[in-house]
């Protein structure tokens, strides 16, 4: 089980529904919530600031399309930024978006562990948590 995990979305059904499916399958501890890439970007600004790095979710589920800073965008400054402070951290795109060009840029950010079209289910987390893991073991 992991410690803490992020879900970006900007549908607030869904991210009762991931977090409460996130829940169920035991896959963390606490889960955090954003509702667009600047406020997830936030999140981690304040880990920095207060010299709490240690406690930044091991995992992000982020959705592509968000009003306001996008998936892609979130993913191109923390690439660049935050990445390097918080090198563990995993990303599943979690999306109804099955466009081509998404999945062509896949491959441009080796943080993604997985894309997976929505709904999310017990099942995948389990799968997901698996490849985390394994993916964790390796780089040690």
């Amino acid at each position: 089980m992991l410690q803490k995990v992020l879900v970006v979305n900007d549908n607030e059904l869904l991210l009762m529904i991931v977090t409460k499916v996130i829940s169920l399958a035991k896959f963390a501890n606490e889960t955090i919530t954003a509702t667009d890439g600047e406020a997830a970007l936030k999140i981690f600004d304040d880990l920095i600031n207060n010299n709490n790095t240690a406690t930044a979710p091991a995992f992000i589920f982020l959705d592509l399309n968000m009003p306001g800073m996008n998936g892609w965008e979130f993913l191109e400054i923390f690439s660049t930024n935050y990445a390097k402070i918080f090198p563990n951290i995993k990303v599943a795109i979690l999306s109804a978006s099955v466009e081509m060009k998404d999945m062509l840029l896949l491959v441009k950010y080796p943080i993604i562990i997985e894309y997976i079209s929505t709904p999310l289910s017990i099942e995948l987390l389990e799968s997901i948590e698996l490849k985390y893991h394994t993916l964790q073991e390796s780089y040690h």
